[in-house]
C-alpha cells in the first residue's frame, strides 16, 4: 500500500461541501457567489481576539496576491490554499507523485491531498505568524490567536469549494480580485488624504502645474486594462483533427498569455521573500548585499527602517521617482536623487521581466504546459494534424516551435506591464492590477457562456 492510500482516509475524513442535487440556475449560482462575496468582506473586517498589533514588513503586492488582510482572521489569506495546489501541481507535473487527473478517481484523490495539504500549511504559517511576533498576540493568547487565524485559512478553503460547486469560477480567483478592487477602489477614490482623488482635488484647487501627475494613477489603470483584454485576443491557431470521424475536429488555440500572469505572480513573491530575508538580515554580515538599511524618524518620533541599498532596494519599485518629476516639471530645477530613480525604475522593470520570463520557461514544464505533455494529452484524446502522421512526437515537434516562444513573449509581457504600472503607480501594484483584470475578463468569459446555455441548453452537448 502506498503512502497515499495510507492517507486516504484522512482526507476522505474531512468535510465536504455537497454539490447540488440538481442544475442550479444562473441567477441562482450568481446569487451564491454574491454571498460568498460578502462572507469573504465580513471576514476580513473581523479583528481575531488577542490580537495586539501587527509588526513587521509585509509587501503590499504580497499581501494582494494572497488576499490578505493581516489585521483580521484572514490574515493568511489563500496562501496555504495556493501553496499546496502549486506544492502538488509540481509533484504531479513532475511525476515525483502518480495521479492521473484524467480520471474522476485521479482528480479526487488531488482534491483530498490539497485540502489536508493546506489545513497543514495553514497551522504552519499560523504559528509562524505569532510565533515570530509578526502579529503580536496579547500574553497567553499566541495559541488562540493562532488557531483562529488557521480557522480563518480554513473557511476561505471551504468557501472556495462552496463557489467551485454552488457558484461560478473559483472562489480564490474571486477573492483576489475582490482584494485588488478593494485596495484600488479606496486608493482611487477614498476621503482621506493619501487617496489619489484627495491629493488631485487639492492639486486642482490650488493651481499646481503638475496637477495632472495626480491624475496618471487612473490613465495608467485604465491603460493596463485595455491592453491586458486586448492581449487576450492574440493567439495562434494549430490545426486539429480527430483520427476517426473523418477529419472532424477545429483548432488549438495558443494565447499570446499562455501562462496567464503566473510567472509574474512567482517574480512577485520572490521578490518579497528577497525583502523579508533582507530586512530579517539587515544587523548581519549579509546586509550590504541583501539589503542596506537606513533609520528614518518620524514626525511623531517614530524609527522606522528605509532601504537604501543592496539587492532588495533594486527589487522593489522607486516609490520616489513620481515625487522628483513632479518637483522637476513643477520648478524646471531637477532633483539631486532623479538620476538614481530612474537608474532604480531601469534595473527594477527589467529585473522583473527577465525574473517573470525564467519562471515562465520553468512553469512550462514543471505543472505540465509544455510541447511534449500538451501532445500528449492532444494525442490521448484523438487529435492529431491534419497532414502529419497520427504520432504524440509530430505534435510535440509542431507545439515545440510555439509554445515555448510564446511561453517567453507572454511572460516578458506580463512582467514588463507590472513593473512599468509599479514605476509609474497605477491605483495599486502593477502585479495586483493585472491580476484583477485577468480574473474579471475570465468571469465575463464564464458568465457569457453561462449565459448562452442556459438561453440555448442543447449547446450544452456540443460544448460539454
Amino acid at each position: 500500500m502506498s503512502w497515499i492510500d495510507a492517507l486516504r482516509p484522512v482526507w476522505e475524513a474531512l468535510p465536504e461541501i455537497r454539490a447540488p442535487g440538481r442544475t442550479l440556475t444562473f441567477k441562482e449560482r450568481l446569487l451564491w457567489t454574491l454571498a460568498v462575496l460578502v462572507t469573504f468582506y465580513v471576514l476580513s473586517m473581523v479583528r481575531p481576539y488577542g490580537l495586539v498589533s501587527v509588526r513587521g514588513m509585509a509587501p503590499e503586492a504580497f499581501q494582494l496576491i494572497l488576499a490578505s488582510n493581516l489585521g483580521s482572521v484572514v490574515a493568511l489569506g489563500i496562501g496555504p490554499i495556493v501553496i499546496a495546489s502549486i506544492v502538488l501541481q509540481l509533484l504531479v507535473g513532475s511525476h515525483l507523485i502518480d495521479i492521473d487527473m484524467r480520471s474522476d478517481e485521479g482528480r479526487r484523490t488531488f482534491m483530498g491531498m490539497q485540502k489536508l495539504l493546506a489545513i497543514l500549511f495553514a497551522l504552519f504559517e499560523a504559528w509562524v505568524y505569532t510565533s515570530s511576533g509578526f502579529l503580536q498576540a496579547a500574553p497567553g493568547l499566541e495559541i488562540i490567536l493562532a488557531l483562529q487565524i488557521a480557522l480563518g485559512a480554513v473557511i476561505l478553503m471551504y468557501l472556495d469549494e462552496v463557489v467551485l460547486k454552488w457558484g461560478i469560477g473559483s472562489g480564490i480567483s474571486l477573492f483576489i480580485a475582490a482584494n485588488v478592487t478593494k485596495a484600488a477602489f479606496w486608493m482611487g477614490f477614498g476621503i482621506y488624504p493619501e487617496s489619489y482623488l484627495m491629493k488631485l482635488i487639492d492639486s486642482i484647487t490650488t493651481a499646481s502645474p503638475t496637477w495632472w501627475i495626480n491624475l496618471l494613477p487612473y490613465l495608467i489603470t485604465i491603460l493596463v486594462f485595455l491592453l491586458v483584454v486586448y492581449a487576450e485576443g492574440i493567439h495562434i491557431d494549430i490545426p486539429i483533427a480527430l483520427s476517426y470521424g473523418r477529419g472532424a475536429g477545429g483548432r488549438y488555440p495558443i494565447k499570446l498569455l499562455y501562462l496567464n500572469v503566473i510567472p509574474v505572480i512567482f517574480a512577485v513573491a520572490l521578490f518579497a521573500n528577497v525583502q523579508l530575508l533582507a530586512y530579517l538580515a539587515k544587523d548581519t554580515p549579509l546586509a550590504p548585499f541583501l539589503g542596506k538599511y537606513q533609520e528614518v524618524v518620524g514626525e511623531n518620533g517614530a524609527i522606522s527602517h528605509q532601504l537604501v541599498g543592496g539587492l532588495a532596494y533594486y527589487l522593489q519599485p522607486p516609490y520616489q521617482l513620481m515625487n522628483d518629476l513632479s518637483v522637476w516639471i513643477g520648478s524646471g530645477k531637477m532633483p539631486s536623487t532623479l538620476p538614481k530613480d530612474l537608474f532604480h525604475a531601469i534595473v527594477y522593470i527589467v529585473l522583473l521581466t527577465l525574473t517573470s520570463v525564467v519562471f515562465g520557461i520553468l512553469w512550462i514544464e514543471l505543472a505540465g504546459f509544455g510541447p511534449r505533455q500538451i501532445a500528449e494529452q492532444l494525442a490521448s484524446s484523438g487529435f492529431g494534424i491534419p497532414g502529419f502522421r497520427r504520432d504524440p512526437r509530430v505534435l510535440e515537434k509542431v507545439l515545440q516551435k510555439y509554445i515555448p516562444t510564446i511561453a517567453v513573449l507572454g511572460s516578458a509581457f506580463v512582467g514588463f506591464l507590472a513593473g512599468f504600472t509599479d514605476v509609474f503607480r497605477g491605483l495599486t501594484s502593477g502585479m495586483g492590477i493585472l491580476l484583477a483584470v485577468e480574473i474579471i475578463y475570465r468571469y465575463y468569459e464564464i458568465i457569457m457562456r453561462e449565459r448562452v446555455l442556459e438561453l440555448y441548453p442543447a449547446l450544452k452537448k456540443v460544448l460539454g
